[in-house]
């Protein structure tokens, strides 16, 4: 008996470009660049984010704390300015006040709750100003573009009364 060998037939054939059609050399040079482009953005904003992070713990520590002084009326007499540390401790903005600068004197305001993703890494921000046209310098608290008004009165400082921003925000009035 004698061996005869043949090419065995497939059944399958494959399309006469291959598995995938062929792509022209600009056309896969052009996606070969959309993709590192993509790529690099996606790596490029997550570096970014994190150096900003990285830049914050530098500035302002962790908690996020920031700090002024200023002369505001509050047991001023030997000079020295009233001392106030704004902290973001646990998602919660807390304002110390040391007024002249006297530990022993220490009062605390209750700031805003945080709440989103990085509530824990927000900075609050402290500045002086009169906006109620007193004379006395008020206390405002920056966070996250929104500011929390606390009046200087009685020797202390207390929340914005809806009657008093309501004043601040009309026509004609005194404005931050």
């Amino acid at each position: 008996m004698a061996v005869i060998s043949r090419p065995m037939k497939s059944r399958r054939t494959a399309p006469p470009g291959g598995v995938w059609p062929a792509l022209s050399p600009w056309l896969a040079t052009a996606l070969a660049y959309i993709l590192i482009l993509a790529l690099g953005a996606v790596l490029l904003t997550a570096a970014w984010g994190w150096g900003q992070r990285r830049l914050d713990d530098l500035r302002y520590g962790y908690p996020r704390t920031t700090q002024i002084d200023g002369l505001v009326g509050h047991n001023e007499t030997g000079g020295t300015p009233t001392h106030l540390i704004a902290i973001n401790q646990n998602r919660q903005v807390s304002i110390l006040e040391l007024p002249g600068g006297d530990a022993s004197k220490l009062q605390v305001l209750a700031g805003p709750y945080l709440v989103g993703a990085d509530g824990d890494t927000v900075v609050p921000y402290l500045s002086l100003h009169d906006l109620t046209g007193d004379g006395n310098v008020d206390l405002l608290l920056q966070v996250r573009g929104e500011v929390v008004v606390y009046v200087n009165d009685q020797g202390g400082f207390r929340l914005l009364t809806p009657a008093e921003r309501a004043q601040l925000v009309a026509p004609g009035a005194r404005g931050p």
